[in-house]
């Protein structure tokens, strides 16, 4: 059988033989097939298995993405978008319309100022992503968009008014998730609980309770007074420098002495010093609270106390709760109305109980009787907190007139002394403070409580 037979016997094309001088064949020139496009990418995003898995989490959790007819592949963008250190936008996308309205969203110079709040925080980027799938969802079809606005122009603009939209929708949620964690002693760097799952739970009573929500929204006001007020209070601390003592601390040696270490004739010398106590070094001098009691905060909740001053009342005992965590203090919160009805929250210096605090500043009694402070229950109130005797400093706000008789004041005043109580009244609506002037250190009738009058920061500053 010759070589061609062989060759068309294996259905084999015959191939040109090779020069002899061993110079490569030339091949014919024949036309290469075009290579087939790539698939488009199920996301406008470039994300990572984990955040697909995110996606489906959320549209499984949220009633909001649901509703607005978010699947997991665009809850899973909508997420990134916010969450992601650096999100970036895929060549293409099977849904060519999410894909331009995120790039609407990530050239939004507004969407940069809310990224720094959404950035690696699972709360806030859900929250985000919730608005981002409702302004999308109100997005016209792309024939209603052409004929309504004029063709392409009218789709762009509707893109960019639904992206601001959602950004401007985003951080006023954000901002309100950001206030009702730190009130509550929540989030990153507060001695609360850290887990996203337990301040989204809180966010949510929040949201659903205007009236827990602008508590939590006026505590914000009152605690930046309070910050400002503690930090100007002087106090030593260990970088104030008072003199200089023989010791072997290495880490306060004087500058002299850690150059002996560095000269061989010497450095035996320095050793010994160090070893004997007889080096010199930097004395400090720093002062911790020791000996302080805890900081009681009593709210009026008699009817007259409903509406905006309760709420501004509970917000200022908030950042009295604030203060006392900050000095390492117990607190203790008191809603009293009369004989009909009382409630007490103790708040140790570490954990808070999230749930039992916004039960107790969610409820109001809304009674009264002729007395509406507690001045012949607070040594009782006073051990039932529980807190450690100590300097105690006791805030009573009411809207009372209040009429003490003599004997049951004598007995307050017995029991100040004992438990060493510096007292303070705020009497909201300007009328005369009655008889609470003489069982208290200070009384200030007040016509709001507005964080940034003097009086407030004078208590604040305690």
């Amino acid at each position: 059988m010759s070589p061609d037979e062989m060759l068309k016997l294996f259905d084999l094309g015959a191939r040109p033989a090779r020069p002899p001088d061993g110079s490569p064949a030339v091949a014919a020139a024949c036309p290469t097939a075009p290579a087939a496009p790539e698939p488009a990418s199920p996301t406008a995003l470039v994300l990572d298995a984990w955040g697909l898995r995110r996606g489906r989490d959320l549209v499984a959790e949220s009633d909001r993405l649901r509703a607005a007819g978010a699947d997991a592949l665009a809850a899973a963008d909508y997420f990134g978008a916010a969450f992601d250190p650096d999100p970036a936008l895929a060549p293409g996308c099977a849904d060519p319309r999410r894909h331009a309205f995120l790039a609407r969203v990530l050239d939004a110079p507004e969407y940069r100022a809310l990224r720094a709040d959404t950035r690696l925080d699972d709360n806030a980027a859900g929250i985000a992503a919730a608005h981002l799938a409702e302004q999308f969802a109100r997005l016209p079809a792309p024939d209603a968009a052409e004929t309504s606005d004029g063709g392409d122009f009218g789709a762009e603009l509707a893109a960019l008014r639904a992206a601001a939209a959602a950004v401007d929708g985003a951080r006023a949620e954000v901002g309100e998730l950001r206030d009702a964690a730190a009130a509550l002693g929540l989030g990153p760097g507060a001695p609360g609980a850290s887990d996203p799952a337990a301040i989204a739970a809180v966010f949510r009573r929040v949201r659903n309770d205007s009236g827990l929500k602008r508590v939590c929204e006026l505590a914000g006001r009152f605690r930046r007074v309070a910050r400002a007020k503690q930090r100007r209070k002087a106090a030593h601390g260990t970088d104030d420098v008072v003199g200089v003592v023989p010791g072997g601390d290495v880490g306060r040696l004087l500058p002299a002495e850690l150059v002996r270490l560095a000269v061989p004739e010497l450095e035996l010398d320095a050793l010994r010093r160090i070893a004997e106590g007889h080096a010199l070094c930097r004395e400090h001098h720093a002062t911790e609270p020791v000996g302080r009691g805890p900081v009681l905060a009593v709210v009026d909740e008699s009817g007259s106390m409903a509406g905006d001053k309760v709420h501004t009342a509970k917000a200022l005992a908030l950042a009295l709760a604030w203060v006392a965590r900050h000095q390492r203090r117990w607190a203790g919160l008191i809603a009293y109305s009369g004989g009909s009805g009382e409630r007490l929250l103790a708040l140790p210096p570490g954990r808070w109980d999230e749930g039992k605090l916004c039960d107790w500043l969610a409820a109001f009694i809304g009674r009264g009787s002729d007395l509406d402070v507690p001045v012949a229950e607070l040594p009782r109130m006073a051990r039932a907190i529980g807190a450690p005797a100590g300097v105690t400093d006791l805030v009573v706000v009411t809207d009372a007139l209040c009429r003490i008789p003599a004997a049951l004041r004598d007995t307050f005043l017995a029991w100040r002394r004992a438990a060493r109580v510096r007292a303070t009244a705020l009497v909201v609506g300007g009328a005369a403070p009655g008889d609470l002037a003489a069982v208290c250190d200070a009384c200030h009738a007040v016509p709001a409580l507005d964080p940034a009058s003097e009086t407030v920061g004078r208590v604040l500053s305690l």
